[in-house]
This record gives C-alpha cells, sequence and structure tokens, in this order.
C-alpha cells in the first residue's frame, strides 16, 4: 500500500484523488486498514496540493466525504455482523486489547465516541463497527463523524501542505545564506592548510 504514497504524484490529479478515497475506504475494512498508511498518503497530499497539483479544498472535501462513507460502510458491517464482529475470522485477527478498548470507548461515549476515535489508529476503524454492532442510531453517529471527517481531513492535509510551504521558503531564502556559509567555511579551511604548510615548510 505505501506504493500508492510513491506514485501519487506521478498520475493525473483526479487520479491522486482517487487513491486517497481508495485508500480511505479499505482503511474501515478490519484487518486491511490497519496497514494503509493514511497519515502518510494524507501529508504527501497535502504538500501536493502546496505547489499547486492538487488543490487543497477538493483534497480536504475529497477526503472527508471518504471518511464519512468509509464510517458508514463500518457501521452496517457492524450492523449486520452484531455479536459475531468478535468472533468470526477476521474479528479474531484483531487483538483483545484493542477490542476492549474501542468497546470501553463506544459504552463511555456511544455515537460520540465515533469523534475522537478518527484521530487514534485502529480505533477509527473499530469504532464505528461497534456502534452498529450495539445498535446506536446512524443518525447519532453521522453528525459525529462528519465533524471528525473534515477536522482530520484539515489537520493531515493540512501537515503536509504547511510542511511543503516551510520547506520550499527555507529553500528559497535560505540558500543563499548555505551557499555563502559553505564558500566562507571553504576560504577557512584553506587558509589553515597554507598556514600550516607554510609552518612545515619553515620548520624544514
Amino acid at each position: 500500500m505505501s506504493g500508492l504514497t510513491e506514485v501519487l504524484g506521478q498520475v493525473p490529479p483526479v487520479a491522486a484523488y482517487g487513491i486517497v478515497v481508495l485508500a480511505l475506504l479499505v482503511e474501515s475494512n478490519l484487518v486491511v486498514g490497519v496497514f494503509v498508511p493514511t497519515l502518510t498518503l494524507m501529508m504527501t497530499a497535502g504538500a501536493l496540493a502546496q505547489t499547486g497539483y492538487l488543490n487543497f479544498p477538493v483534497l480536504v472535501v475529497v477526503a472527508a466525504g471518504a471518511v464519512m462513507v468509509a464510517d458508514l460502510i463500518s457501521y452496517r458491517t457492524g450492523l449486520f455482523l452484531g455479536g459475531r464482529l468478535r468472533t468470526n475470522r477476521l474479528g479474531r485477527r484483531i487483538s483483545a486489547t484493542a477490542w476492549d478498548r474501542a468497546d470501553t470507548v463506544m459504552a463511555r461515549h456511544g455515537g460520540r465516541a465515533v469523534f475522537p476515535a478518527r484521530f487514534v489508529p485502529l480505533l477509527r476503524t473499530l469504532v464505528p463497527h461497534f456502534a452498529g454492532a450495539t445498535g446506536v442510531p446512524y443518525r447519532r453517529v453521522a453528525p459525529y463523524s462528519a465533524a471528525a471527517a473534515s477536522v482530520w481531513a484539515v489537520l493531515e492535509a493540512g501537515a503536509g501542505y504547511a510542511a511543503a510551504q516551510s520547506l520550499h521558503r527555507i529553500l528559497t531564502l535560505g540558500a543563499p545564506a548555505v551557499i555563502g556559509a559553505a564558500l566562507l567555511g571553504a576560504g577557512a579551511f584553506i587558509l589553515v592548510r597554507r598556514r600550516r604548510c607554510s609552518r612545515a615548510c619553515r620548520q624544514v
């Protein structure tokens, strides 16, 4: 899946948006989602938005929409599986600790648990499933899913955008200083070498 991140800037923008959507939808899967590098993917997409290759508002809307659909898929899956969620073949591949943590969060906060869980890897996959499995009405989940998806998309894509912008400024404004420092260093090195050579020649 890391290959998706590598090719993100090598495909047309429409395809890049599609890759983002695909990765975020796959992350809703109980097992496969654990191995999808969505943080790296979103930061890369944000960096590409800073260069103008992608459009930042469009990226945020696309990513947030994909996350909302992913949460709905997870919710419907949990609703369908019910008590078999933890005991089926895929569910058994998730550690008991992770299941217990998600169960605790869900029991304490109900549909609201979807919001904080969005910012914790693995929990964002498990909690929407639990919401469906425990019969929480989707109308109580949807507002928190939408809010979390929007904030998450802005933060993760924004981190990549800001990092790329800072790097661009350093390279643009700092390059002359770096070159000057390198030249001064080289000059000082040559001067020291010449003095040492001169002293050695006098001693001979």
